[in-house]
């Protein structure tokens, strides 16, 4: 057991890791108007080198005061044994601006099997998404991901939890999500069986949700020209070969455009290391919004 607590505790204590930086504030001063220091803005920076001008009112909470409350929170809540092997990736793009850091544990995994045989395992992640430009709130995404093929997945409202750079800042509500994600994570691997158990045959009801989903207009097939949607439908007759005609296959296509840079869904040039994240908020709002829904209900018996 010491030796598995050892390994943990050697990865959750890692100080050196880039994405601990120092964040310093400084005054905005108007080099033009006389030296003038501006009453409403402060600049931000790292290693004196520039990040950003926030407003006056926006706190900086570095990457360190919450991930490590909940790595943490990690080592008290789960076995040694299952912490042993987290995956732990951070994500710095915009000189600093846009940080994410990712926790893989491969042990908190659950089987899905469809009707066709198909298996793959469930194993559960988290991702802390912090800027420091003022441009959005510290968000902790808790969700799953499909091992099959790294399909990495965050799924529902209630695996989001936000704060925004405020002096009135409470970790509380982090540690909070954390807990009930777990709590949740069987619930959702059973979603995902239910899935796997729908037979979806109605494949222009599949490329309407596409079209629906992506705000392609279906009603001028002429102009249409390899669309995100098609695209889609595409990943989607792909996934149908292993998975089978289900509803987890059509999910499954969803986080395949979430989680891969490949010909079908190449990241543009203009695009860095956080352009797959930006992808998956997206999917997470498309099957939290009610166009997903209603396909579900209305044509899927589930």
């Amino acid at each position: 057991m010491n030796n598995h607590y050892n390994t943990t505790y050697a990865k959750f204590n890692d100080l050196d890791r880039k994405v601990f930086f120092p964040v310093e504030e400084h005054p905005v001063v108007s080099e033009i108007d006389n030296n003038i220091v501006a009453s409403d803005k402060k600049m931000l920076t790292t290693d004196y080198k520039y990040l950003s001008v926030v407003g006056d009112k926006y706190t900086v909470i570095r990457n360190e005061e919450i991930l490590i409350p909940l790595q943490n929170q990690m080592i008290n809540y789960f076995d040694p044994m299952v912490l042993e092997d987290v995956q732990i990736k951070d994500y710095i793009s915009r000189d600093g601006c846009r940080c994410l850091s990712e926790y893989i544990l491969p042990k908190m995994k659950r089987e899905v099997e469809t009707p066709k045989g198909f298996r793959t395992d469930i194993g559960l992640r988290f991702i802390l998404k912090n800027t420091f430009n003022g441009s959005g709130s510290i968000v902790l995404y808790s969700g799953a991901i499909d091992f099959f093929c790294t399909n990495g997945m965050i799924t529902g409202d209630y695996d989001v939890a936000k704060a925004r750079h405020s002096r009135n800042f409470d970790l509380d509500g982090f540690i909070s999500s954390f807990t009930k994600s777990i709590e949740r994570f069987d619930n959702l691997v059973i979603q995902y069986q239910r899935w796997a158990d729908s037979k979806l045959t109605d494949t222009v009801k599949v490329q309407q949700l596409f079209d629906k989903l992506t705000r392609t207009n279906s009603d001028e097939p002429a102009k249409r020209s390899n669309t995100l949607s098609d695209r889609l439908f595409a990943q989607y007759i792909d996934e149908v070969q292993n998975r089978g005609n289900n509803v987890f296959a059509l999910q499954s296509a969803l986080t395949h455009y979430a989680s891969h840079d490949d010909e079908r869904f190449a990241i543009r040039s203009n695009g860095d290391d956080t352009t797959l994240f930006k992808r998956q908020e997206q999917v997470r709002k498309w099957m939290s919004s009610n166009v997903w829904n209603d396909f579900l209900e209305n044509v899927i018996a589930i």
